[in-house]
């Protein structure tokens, strides 16, 4: 009876730990937009230009004090001119990033993953094409100012020949 009596109350507390431990949930789908700032240092030169970035998101784990998302992104690399050579550059990503909550309203986050980068180089009328698949990495914290309305900043470099770097800010949707 002793046994039968442990195994109902083991099977209770069990039951009562797993129904008060977090759950975890998802916000699901995200998109996002923004403008950066890229710089890049290339064996030609170095320059700067303003330029468009989107990306779409799935968090697929919400712990409360974690959360983990995959996301595909496009990321303009910039159109370089100077002393009659050019490099014009883009970027397909696929990251995963790691977001870590601040208070209610603000997040801080990380991201990596791999970036098929794709453009040219002119110089001196010699066109040589850009075609690598190269790791990337960044760094950025967002501001949740509606409950699916976020603003981020972040840093993102890539690791290609040209060495991109950005600077952006932006605005992220979650559904």
């Amino acid at each position: 009876m002793k046994n039968i009596i442990k195994s109902i109350l083991g099977a209770g507390l069990a039951v009562s730990l797993a129904l008060s431990a977090p759950i975890a949930s998802a916000d699901d789908f995200y998109i996002g937009a923004g403008v950066y700032k890229s710089n890049i240092d290339a064996d030609l030169f170095s320059d700067e230009d303003t330029v468009p970035a989107a990306f779409i998101g799935y968090q697929f784990i919400d712990l409360g004090v974690l959360m983990l998302s995959a996301e595909l992104g496009y990321y303009d690399l910039g159109r370089y001119t100077k002393n009659g050579s050019t490099v014009e550059s883009s970027a397909y990503s696929l990251a995963g990033v790691a977001y870590l909550p601040i208070g209610p309203f603000f997040e801080l986050y990380a991201k990596a993953g791999l970036a098929s980068v794709t453009g040219e180089t002119n110089t001196n009328n010699a066109t040589t094409n850009i075609d690598d698949t190269s790791a990337f990495s960044g760094v950025g914290f967002a501001l949740d100012i509606f409950d699916t309305v976020d603003i981020y900043a972040e840093y993102l470099t890539f690791n290609t020949d040209i060495n991109p770097e950005l600077l952006g800010v932006g605005v992220r949707l979650d559904f």
